[in-house]
């Protein structure tokens, strides 16, 4: 394919890469506004199998979005083995893998979305830098061979491991691409039926059309590093053909290695029989353990300098939220200013039966009091969805507002403070006497602020996730690896386990309810809140969300919603509903929001239907005081009785829709009496929780839609620039011109 050049760069600095290369182009006037619940950004590259695009979640995290071409989805043996190899990838859960965070591959035209990974390939680094050193190639080794053995835990084999699907990134090596079909191309074979990978580093046993194990990866990674230490290929170049007839012969160039130890490993995994090969454990054991004064391969100290500089160059180009695009008019709609808000309107009729449920659609999902890898709500869950709201909702019909009866007073900045370099929204949660906010620079970061000045109280680095719980905050650390107790109020630190998630999955979502912290994806596992002791493991999964309320675990999977008793690990009931991304629990009820947007009530004692009711976004429902708070399908607020799910008010908020799933989503907070509604055009309202009245409003001069958090008689909302603005409601008097503003 040709050079990706971006605007502003010249051809000079542009390459020509691999599909997934982090050079972003403009969108085309025939390419999708978004694919699935993600925006897209931009192209990062396109071949025989489809186009792969930037793209952004609602909950703002980057992603390569990957879009098959429409002709392979009209043929079954392709849909079928893609939606085989999508459910295996995503079991994978490495630190130095990029994962599968989702996928429709019965979709019209299929598409995989995984982790954007800024940086530069493998080849990329070689080719423009120069070969590795034996000190940079041996760390290089340890990370791709950890990377393998997480795969192949997963039941997955690469098939296709090569120097374009290595990312060096400020996080460390990742591997990507992993177990996802490819098409045939001039230097890929994917067709159905056909062998995948690569030649040069295809192992023999692929080239001969025999099943790929583990070994055919271990031999990819041998031609991997080879070409990492040299910058040539071990089996050469010409002809595919050619190339394939010295691996099947073992004729590997390793003459440009010059570290005994390096040559002698690659040539063990080149071995042409699959049995004389080393396991990944075997590779890692032969490297053994870093030197103590090694830099982390977590970061970039390993790599030689020019390389170094190039990834955080990378790095800090992280594209805008708008998408680029090839003419002015390709633009997505911008949001009129909200007319002001009327009464709310009661209404007393109960609630329809549910609809035929007809075309899927993905629903909005969030939650108020866990911090994740893609922010902070109620409960920690893996991937965030969100759909255009369509026009009209499914509830009972309202009577039609009353006129205003003039604006309701304003609320006043107290102060801002910046907790993510890159502009990222932050994601807020509240615990006794701080408030937590991720940073999400690179490696995850929880900050943790005085409520009252916006200054820091303490900092932890690598906080994947973070849940407040009765003073301390549970925190999953080194992307899942570990678990800690802090105060929240000071960071000192009660208690620290390491994970062995091999059958649980990471802790890069965790549930936190009385006696036990709980995480997992594949099952769950709980530990003790109070010593971090293994308490139990439940053989159920939770790969769609995973909370904690009023005693039990909740896990969430593509067909139920499972409850699981806290103190023993027993299952105590299971609901049938097709996914959702967020729960929460009150008043002897279990909420949930399913993909097509009708909300069910579940009884928490047995796990019995109570209600349901179609029409709902649900972008951080709330549920307290005998009530369940939601956002209806045109951006009301709806009060919903938890018993029965009668509608005791409406309030409409977003005046105007947009193709902007951010700007047309409202997140909501309820505190006390009183219930936040953050909407997508920067008003922040703060509403009785009683009847739905707007006692006042904040325009945000620079919004971010992320759900507020409340604290200390304050509210706390996203800054444009990825900073925390806390506001103070009319009732409490502000200071002298908004108050001091925080500064990093």
């Amino acid at each position: 394919m040709s050079p990706i050049i971006v605007p502003g760069r010249t051809a000079e600095e542009a390459t020509a890469v691999e599909p997934l290369q982090r050079a972003v182009a403009p969108l085309r006037r025939a390419d999708p506004a978004r694919v699935g619940p993600y925006r897209l950004l931009g192209r990062l590259g396109a071949g025989g199998m489809g186009v792969v695009y930037l793209g952004r979640s609602g909950g703002g995290r980057a992603v390569a979005v990957k879009v098959i071409q429409r002709r392979f989805a009209d043929e079954p043996r392709f849909v079928a083995r893609f939606r085989r190899e999508v459910t295996a990838a995503r079991r994978v859960t490495g630190v130095f893998t990029a994962p599968v965070l989702d996928a429709d591959p019965d979709a019209a035209t299929p598409w995989l979305a995984t982790a954007y990974l800024p940086g530069l390939s493998l080849r990329e680094a070689v080719a423009r830098f120069g070969p590795l050193p034996p000190d940079a190639v041996r760390p290089l080794a340890a990370g791709l061979a950890e990377a393998l053995a997480d795969i192949h835990r997963a039941g997955v084999v690469h098939r296709d491991l090569k120097p374009g699907n290595v990312m060096l990134t400020a996080g460390g090596p990742r591997v990507i691409d992993f177990g996802i079909a490819r098409p045939a191309d001039a230097t890929s074979i994917t067709r159905v039926n056909a062998p995948v990978g690569t030649p040069g580093f295809m192992a023999p046993e692929q080239i001969d059309g025999a099943p790929a194990g583990p070994a055919a990866d271990v031999f990819a990674l041998g031609a991997t590093l080879a070409y990492a230490a040299t910058g040539r290929e071990p089996f050469g170049d010409g002809a595919p053909e050619a190339r394939d007839l010295r691996a099947l012969r073992g004729r590997a160039d390793l003459a440009g290695i010059t570290a005994p130890w390096l040559r002698d490993l690659v040539a063990a995994c080149l071995a042409v029989e699959p049995e004389r090969r080393p396991s990944t454990a075997d590779v890692l054991e032969r490297l053994g353990p870093p030197p103590a004064d090694a830099p982390s391969l977590l970061a970039t100290g390993w790599l030689p300098a020019p390389v170094a500089e190039e990834i955080d160059r990378r790095t800090a180009l992280l594209p805008p939220e708008e998408p680029a695009t090839e003419d002015p008019e390709v633009r997505f709609a911008s949001t009129a200013e909200p007319d002001a808000a009327g009464p709310a309107t009661v209404a007393d009729a109960p609630p329809p039966p549910p609809p035929d449920l007809g075309r899927r659609t993905l629903l909005a999902g969030a939650g108020a009091a866990v911090l994740t890898a893609g922010g902070l709500g109620t409960f920690a869950w893996r991937r965030t969805r969100h759909r255009p709201r369509a026009r009209g909702g499914d509830g009972p019909a309202a009577r039609p507002p009353a006129a205003p009866q003039g604006p309701p007073p304003d609320g006043a900045a107290r102060w801002t403070r910046r907790v993510s370099k890159r502009g990222h929204p932050p994601e807020l949660a509240a615990a006794p006497g701080v408030l937590l906010a991720n940073g999400d620079d690179g490696n995850e970061i929880v900050h943790a602020l005085d409520p009252r000045t916006g200054r820091f109280r303490w900092t932890r680095a690598g906080g994947y996730a973070a849940a407040p719980y009765g003073g301390v905050t549970y925190l999953a650390l080194a992307e899942g690896r570990e678990i800690a107790a802090v105060r929240s109020a000071t960071g000192r630190t009660l208690w620290t386990r390491s994970l062995d998630f091999t059958e649980s999955g990471p802790g890069e979502a965790i549930a936190v309810t009385d006696p036990v912290v709980a995480f997992g994806t594949e099952q769950v596992t709980a530990l003790d809140l109070r010593t971090g002791r293994r308490r139990w493991t439940a053989k159920v999964p939770a790969r769609y969300g995973i909370s904690g309320a009023d005693g039990l675990v909740l896990a969430m999977v593509a067909e139920s919603l499972t409850a699981i008793d806290a103190r023993t690990g027993e299952t105590r009931w299971r609901h049938p509903m097709d996914y959702g991304d967020y729960q929460v629990a009150s008043d002897g009820h279990v909420f949930a929001v399913d993909r097509f947007g009708t909300l069910h009530a579940v009884r928490a004692d047995t796990g019995a239907l109570a209600w349901r009711r179609p029409g709902v976004a649900g972008w951080g429902s709330q549920a307290g005081g005998g009530r369940c708070y939601v956002e209806g399908r045109d951006g009301e607020v709806l009060a919903l009785d938890a018993a029965t799910g009668r509608q005791l008010w409406s309030r409409p908020l977003l005046a105007r829709l947009t193709d902007d799933p951010r700007r047309q989503a409202t997140a909501l907070r309820l505190s006390g009496g009183a219930l936040y509604a953050m909407c997508g055009d920067g008003v922040l309202y703060g509403l009785s929780a009683a009847d739905g009245r707007v006692a006042w409003t904040y325009a945000s001069p620079d919004p971010d839609f992320v759900q507020p958090a409340s604290a200390d008689g304050l509210v706390f909302i996203g800054s444009g620039d990825g900073g925390v603005r806390a506001v103070a409601p009319p009732t409490v008097p502000p200071r002298p011109n908004g108050g001091p503003r925080a500064t990093p």
